[in-house]
């Protein structure tokens, strides 16, 4: 009998945010620095975890000690990552997201991410330096208000070199998973507003930069043609469509958040958006069943636009365009009037 069954639940836990194809006893002891019978003993609880080490895998792996006791239907466990407050959890939470990402095998048919798109997915930003710039410069000045970007011009600042690295790889580990994503009506509308609003307040004043944006926004959706034609995902370095498998959804519904939800043979993963760009993430058994009846619901009441349904496809990018156009006018047109 376990001497210790709250820690032999919480390493249950654990054991469920391990990849599928990593071996759970070799990659706890590699964390902990110990041999295979030392984590076995603390597997089974014959062995306590000391503070330090039960701190070091809750950390890692985002389970707290106290979700051993609260597992069930009603109560969720979340983890939130680090509170950020300075630079240097910014440059943490692009930590937290390749981490999350590299979590699952790279390229197995096996693992499925479904991405529900209040706004264009995330992945796609690092795949446009404007955008990454734009994104990443609105966040920390007008959402986190990190004195860093009070005091930094637009036109100084740039993505800084190790974050766009960690982006790419973001980006190219998402191009090779097969995913389903569910674009709404308003997918773009979010990123438009917030280069209105860095436009209208003064923030970018060079219009050439403002433009170099919108014309990244009309290459994703040449992009979102080319994949949704092939039924795979455009490999980033090549940008041919030979990445994973690729269906594209469009819904009328208001969906009110982003969602995304991973299915691995292993385990099933639930992420939501927080704050702006942030994300909450859990495995929780429960949640991620009734995550997976909403979404197949969802799936029913939305229209497959790869490789069939064209015309539905071009009226919705048509509209999107639009979005584009509309904020591009504006823009023109108030550079036409200063001069």
């Amino acid at each position: 009998m376990s001497s210790y069954p709250k820690q032999v639940e919480f390493l249950k836990l654990v054991q469920r945010r391990i990849p599928a194809h990593l071996n759970p006893v070799d990659t706890l002891g590699e964390l902990l620095q110990i041999g295979s019978d030392s984590t076995y003993r603390r597997l089974r609880g014959e062995t306590a975890l000391s503070f330090e080490e039960a701190q070091k895998i809750s950390q890692t792996f985002g389970v707290s000690m106290d979700s051993a006791t609260i597992e069930n239907l009603h109560r969720v466990d979340f983890d939130a990552g680090t509170p950020i407050l300075s630079a240097q959890d910014y440059a943490g939470y692009a930590h937290r997201l390749v981490d999350r990402m590299l979590r699952f095998p790279i390229g197995s048919q096996e693992v499925h991410m479904y991405y529900l798109a209040q706004d264009f997915p995330l992945f796609y930003i690092y795949r446009f330096p404007e955008m990454a710039r734009l994104k990443s410069y609105y966040w920390g000045r007008s959402i986190l208000g990190l004195p860093e970007f009070s005091q930094m011009p637009y036109s100084s600042f740039r993505v800084p070199e190790e974050r766009q690295k960690m982006g790419l790889e973001v980006v190219r580990a998402y191009a090779a998973m097969p995913s389903s994503e569910v674009w709404t009506n308003s997918s773009y509308l979010s990123t438009l507003k917030q280069l209105q609003y860095c436009w209208e307040t003064g923030i970018i004043q060079d219009v050439n930069e403002a433009l170099a944006i919108l014309k990244e926004m009309e290459e994703l959706l040449d992009l979102m043609l080319v994949q949704s034609e092939a039924g795979q995902k455009c490999n980033p370095l090549t940008g041919q469509p030979t990445g994973g498998a690729f269906q594209w959804y469009i819904t009328d519904l208001s969906v009110g958040n982003n969602a995304v939800y991973v299915d691995t043979p292993g385990s099933r993963h639930s992420f939501l958006s927080f704050n702006t760009f942030n994300f909450i993430e859990t495995t929780h058994p429960g949640f991620n069943a009734q995550t997976d009846l909403w979404l197949k619901q969802l799936l029913k009441k939305s229209t497959l636009v790869t490789a069939g349904s064209q015309a539905i496809r071009d009226t919705y990018v048509h509209k999107l365009r639009r979005q584009i156009h509309s904020i591009r006018d504006v823009i023109v047109h108030q550079e036409d009037t200063l001069l």
